[in-house]
Formats: C-alpha cells, structure tokens, sequence
C-alpha cells in the first residue's frame, strides 16, 4: 500500500516537470501577473488615504453597541482566505504546472479584487461601526473622542464587510474549484457506481464546507458588533462576484457538462493559443492571398 503510494506520487512528480511541461506558458501570463500585483498594490496605496468623516449623534442608537474582540481575527481570516485555496490547488491536483499556475493566479487575482474594492468603498463611505461609540469614548469637556486613533479610524470603515469580502473570495474560489473537479454543482453529468468519491451529495457537501466557514465569518461580525447586516451583504457579493469573475477567467465554468468531457474534466483553461483545429494547438491556417501567391509561383 504505502509503496504504491509512492510510486504514484513519484509518478505525479516526474509528469509534472516532464520535458515540455511549459508549452502552455506565454508571456502574456507575465502581463496577466502584472496586472494582479498592480491590483495588490493599488489597494495598499488606497488604504493609506484619508476616510472620510462622517458627522454623528451620541444618541445614535446604531452605534451605541459595545467594543470587544473579534472571534475571528484579520490575520487569521487573511490567511485561510489566501493560502488554503493555495495550498489545495496545489497539494491536491497532482497535475501539470498549468493547473497548479492557474489555481494560484486565480485566487491571487480574485483576493486581490475583492480587497481593492472593498478598501475604495470603506475610504469613501466611511460608514460608522455600530461600536463607534465605544471606540471614540466622547469627552464632554473637549468635545472630541478621546480613544485610540487607530481604533477610531478603523470605526469609521463599516462598509463593506472586509472580513466578508476576504473571507468569501477565497471560500467561493475554493467551492468553484471543488466543483470544477467532482462536477458537484453539474448534475447531468453521469457518476460512475460504486465509488465513495461518486456520490453525489458527498461531493455537494464538499462544496459547502468552504462556504459555511465563510457564512460563519460573515455572521461573526454582525455578533461582534463589528458591522451593520448591509455592510456583510455587500461585502459578502463582492467576494463571491470578485472569485467568480476570476476563476470563470483560468478555469472552466463548474455548471457546464460540456466541460466535464473525458478530455476536459478538471482542466484549467488554455488561454493563449494559435487557432485550433480539432482540439490542436499547432496548426497554422494559409490565408486566400498566401494560397494564391503559391500557385502562381
């Protein structure tokens, strides 16, 4: 048992840098990678800009909750979101470098997104957290709150739900790709019997997990008095939207049978390529003009 194992794996290895193992490479991948740093490095500069300040009544109700600690923290959300997508993608496939690339630039493109959009809403909306209060601790004297820079100016970033932008961006990456590779959200395609990896509701379930810790993480802050219920909805659309435009992108949609062929289940997609001519990618089609100066000649 275990040297079979091994075996296998060393055969997924030597299948993995075989010679010509990099044919899919183009350089417009390179682009494709700028672009994400770009995106990354667009929301960090935008999060170092002044929030906007809105005016607010000590009687105000919506932000009179009290402040405590997160049940889930930003690192430990960040982190799940980023690399658990990551680090499946990679352990679990056993395929070629193309998938391996393409799992790893789609969930770095979608947390991307996601954080840019979500960095731009916080800045310009500044909406109060429901335990401003708490957080600006209002001196009557001075007529100013008194608490924590920091922790006032991170009251002022309600919406959207970070946490939840974060959070569902990488889980819903994560559904789609489970999806993408037992055809658990296609249920045309036929199952082959007598395998505990074919049921169906196993497989559908498998899906889920990922998406039920992103509901809990949404739910958090609506229990942590961290955000209002607009702010968690908004924030959890824009994950979801933002891993499924960029998955959708590398990887074929999960809901087509077409792409659960014997030939395509749980391939990435093959982006840069010549036209093609029954499934190949080497073939150059003559022009009528190119056509024509042969005859002659």
């Amino acid at each position: 048992m275990a040297g079979n194992a091994i075996s296998s794996r060393a055969h997924s290895v030597q299948r993995l840098f075989a010679q010509g193992s990099l044919d899919w490479f183009d350089r417009s991948y390179a682009v494709d990678w700028a672009v994400v740093a770009g995106i990354w490095i667009l929301s960090s500069v935008l999060n170092l800009t002044p929030v906007y300040e809105r005016d607010f009544d000590l009687d105000d109700s919506l932000i009179s909750n009290s402040y405590g600690h997160d049940q889930v923290s930003s690192t430990l959300n960040f982190n799940l979101a980023l690399w658990l997508p990551i680090v499946i993608t990679t352990a679990c496939f056993g395929g070629t470098l193309m998938e391996i690339h393409h799992g790893i630039i789609a969930v770095c493109a979608g947390r991307g997104l996601a954080r840019l959009i979500t960095v731009m809403g916080k800045h310009a909306v500044g909406r109060l957290r429901p335990d401003f209060l708490a957080r600006c601790k209002w001196d009557d004297v001075f007529k100013a709150c008194t608490g924590k820079a920091d922790v006032i100016l991170s009251g002022r970033k309600s919406f959207p739900s970070g946490h939840s932008s974060t959070a569902f961006s990488g889980m819903t990456f994560l559904a789609l790709w489970i999806a993408g590779q037992t055809a658990a959200w296609c249920f045309s395609v036929p199952k082959a019997p007598g395998s505990l990896r074919s049921s169906r509701m196993g497989n559908f379930l498998l899906t889920l997990l990922p998406l039920t810790w992103a509901s809990f993480v949404a739910i958090s802050r609506l229990q942590d008095h961290r955000h209002h219920k607009w702010d968690v909805i908004v924030g959890s659309l824009i994950g979801i939207l933002s891993a499924t435009i960029c998955y959708l992108i590398f990887w074929p949609s999960p809901f087509s049978a077409k792409n659960f062929t014997e030939e395509r289940f749980g391939k990435a997609r093959m982006l840069y390529t010549l036209a093609t001519e029954e499934g190949r990618s080497d073939v150059f089609h003559l022009t009528r003009m190119e056509e024509e100066e042969i005859d002659v000649v």
